[in-house]
């Protein structure tokens, strides 16, 4: 079994490589995803944000599964998905074309660009709500709702997550899945920094893919003249999304960026 230190946009990961010797089950336990992380440690001791198993690499296909730290799985990673699709090409997987990323049980779309950053093609979002002041409980800001695979909201507000209504959304009960909160700082009409209180880490990571894309699925809902956004983690490597629509209606989203290894 073979393990990397990877990140994309500073979204840090543990890489485990299962092709070959199939130590675990089908289904990761919880308390074998914390092993690896306490067996793998980083250099620079900073806590992983995630879990990639690597299940296959066969032409232009790849397939991985991912886990939160505290061992949920089944959501998308967009940042994770991209390091998947990095390793998968520097292990056999053809290049020369688009790769199918089979991540979690659901596939996309990927490809690398000529700066070595990879795109990956997202579908339309499940739903887009926006929640005026006063229509949830406890929470007295507008509020967005966005399913990409994974559940969002966005607020405009300064990076803090000892700000409470980030406690308050994170466990909302119009909410029953848990969300992942959004916090958007504006800096141009496409342009924003974003930091992300994520669910299953349960801290602001230094970045969050499918945080970026929901935080630019808002912006375009208030802009739809703007169709590509950049976004500035808490890393500083930035991740751009672009949507693309027709008559007003999302028709797919592609987020690009850095996937790098962090131990070579």
């Amino acid at each position: 079994m073979t393990i990397h230190h990877m990140s994309g946009a500073g979204n840090r990961f543990l890489m485990v490589d299962d092709r070959e010797l199939h130590c675990f089950d089908d289904v990761m336990t919880p308390d074998q995803v914390s092993d690896l992380f306490a067996k793998n440690a980083r250099p620079d001791a900073a806590p992983f944000e995630g879990l990639l198993r690597m299940r296959q690499i066969d032409g232009a296909q790849c397939v991985t599964d991912f886990y939160n730290p505290d061992g949920s799985r089944g959501m998308l990673c967009g940042n994770g998905a991209r390091c998947a699709v990095r390793y998968a090409i520097d292990h056999g997987a053809s290049a020369h074309s688009t790769l199918s990323c089979l991540f979690n049980g659901t596939s996309y779309t990927a490809r690398l660009y000529h700066d070595s950053t990879i795109g990956i093609m997202l579908p339309t979002p499940a739903q887009v709500r926006y929640f005026p002041i006063g229509t949830l409980e406890n929470v007295q800001i507008p509020v967005w709702y966005v399913d990409v695979r994974s559940d969002h909201v966005v607020i405009e507000a300064p990076r803090d997550d000892a700000n409470p209504i980030v406690s308050i959304l994170r466990h909302h009960a119009d909410f029953p899945r848990g969300v992942n909160v959004n916090m958007l700082e504006r800096i141009s009409p496409d342009i924003a920094r974003l930091a992300t209180f994520e669910r299953g880490v349960e801290a602001i990571t230094q970045a969050c893919g499918t945080g970026a894309v929901s935080t630019a699925v808002t912006l375009w809902m208030r802009d739809p003249s703007i169709t590509r956004f950049t976004i500035v983690p808490p890393s500083g490597r930035e991740l751009v999304v672009t949507i693309f629509a027709d008559a007003g209606h999302i028709d797919s989203i592609e987020l690009r960026g850095d996937a790098v290894y962090d131990n070579t």
